[in-house]
């Protein structure tokens, strides 16, 4: 799994939209990083026609959501030189 794109938003009550490669086989574009009032990140899939186009098992959507906050963090540093 990698991150191919993070790009961070403002003003939107989500801190980024990023790309991930889940493996050789799968790619998905478009996914929402969001930062709820209690701490906790979550990724959200983008819509279509009102409904989210994509459902993730607890388990790798942590590991989705860990991906997206180290590689977000990551170009945030690196800004920041």
């Amino acid at each position: 799994m990698r991150i191919l794109s993070i790009r961070a938003l403002t003003g939107t009550g989500a801190l980024a939209r990023f790309d991930l490669e889940l493996n050789e086989h799968v790619r998905l574009f478009g996914l929402l990083l969001k930062k709820f009032p209690d701490g906790k990140y979550r990724t959200h899939a983008p819509n279509s026609c009102g409904k989210h186009v994509a459902s993730f098992h607890p388990v790798i959507a942590e590991q989705i959501t860990r991906a997206a906050v180290a590689a977000l963090s990551e170009r945030t540093a690196h800004a920041e030189r």
